[in-house]
């Protein structure tokens, strides 16, 4: 979660983003449009339901926010444009979409960086998360809590061991430039695409493989098409709740307490349904004739990423990053 240190930072910075003033008005009633990419019944999906309720309960109905799940308002991409432009007003985002907009937001992205999902906790809930809010409320995107999104691994229509049996196959990725260049340095061929169009592209044969977890990897079918999994475990990647730094800026400061305390809740509920919905995910896909490679030596996979690290945490705020990232306790 975002911690207080950022109370009137975040505040300053909304603000700074659009060139107004300091002072702000107290708010009148609010509709409030939301973007989710996840179906309804998503640990993401429900942590944000859980988030428009706690709004809605606390301000008396005052500031009532819809969730559109299931990208009815477009693909990430689309939806991060639109949530800098203010026709979103609030939104849960990978960092993945985020990392050509925020180069910060890549440390968070790098791959075996996070030693567990405690480690992970313990970084974003920090002030090493703090620091990342702050490049994104500069660029338009104002951070109120961390969600989970979990270990990401390899899955692909034919069986994958070693690093060695990716070379060649067509990877879907995320738009980010990071993520191209993880997967080319496993010796496969990166090819972004919009997370809606991965079933079809593994059923056609436009791609051999994606990688995502496990609920990701269930929820969506992949598993129907991509029948062999490898837990590679590559990335553990948070994700953001956040409002527009638009809506941001009109809001007192009261208000911006009520939205802080409600995303804090919801982080909460969701880490603890994301950990559940693992376990059910996996028992499904399992069960439905899935075959699982346990990976239990990371080190040849890890290796493969030295010119990654030397790409992106070569700058020396990304060095200092990625040093307090693993002495983080």
């Amino acid at each position: 979660m975002i911690t207080r240190r950022l109370t009137n930072w975040l505040g300053v910075a909304a603000l700074a983003v659009m060139g107004l003033g300091a002072s702000v008005t107290p708010s009148a009633a609010q509709e409030w449009r939301g973007w989710n990419i996840h179906p309804p019944d998503y640990p993401v999906s429900r942590g944000m339901d859980r988030f428009t309720e706690l709004v809605a309960q606390r301000s008396n109905n005052r500031i009532r926010m819809r969730t559109y799940h299931s990208a009815q308002l477009g693909q990430q991409d689309e939806a991060i444009q639109q949530m800098r432009l203010g026709s979103i007003d609030f939104a849960e985002f990978n960092m993945s979409g985020l990392n050509n907009i925020v180069p910060s937001t890549q440390v968070l992205t790098l791959p075996f960086l996070f030693r567990s999902v405690a480690h992970q906790h313990s970084v974003v809930d920090g002030p090493i998360g703090d620091t990342v809010a702050e490049d994104l409320a500069n660029a338009g995107i104002v951070p109120l809590a961390w969600y989970d999104a979990g270990a990401r691994s390899m899955y692909t229509i034919r069986p994958v061991r070693t690093p060695a049996d990716l070379r060649g196959m067509k990877i879907r990725v995320q738009t980010s430039d990071l993520w191209i260049d993880i997967i080319r340095a496993l010796g496969a061929n990166a090819t972004p695409l919009p997370y809606g169009e991965v079933y079809t592209s593994l059923q056609s044969g436009v791609i051999d493989g994606a990688e995502n977890n496990w609920p990701s990897y269930e929820s969506s079918r992949h598993f129907e098409v991509a029948r062999h999994f490898i837990t590679t475990e590559h990335s553990n990647v948070p994700e953001v709740l956040a409002v527009s730094a638009t809506r941001w800026r009109r809001l007192n400061q009261a208000d911006r307490d009520l939205l802080r305390a409600a995303a804090r809740e919801s982080a909460t509920y969701q880490r603890q349904l994301w950990a559940e919905r693992e376990r059910v995910s996996r028992e499904k896909v399992v069960a439905a004739g899935v075959q699982v490679t346990e990976l239990t030596d990371r080190s040849p996979w890890q290796q493969l990423m030295e010119p990654v690290y030397a790409k992106y945490a070569a700058d020396p705020r990304m060095a200092d990053l990625v040093r307090r990232i693993r002495e983080t306790p």
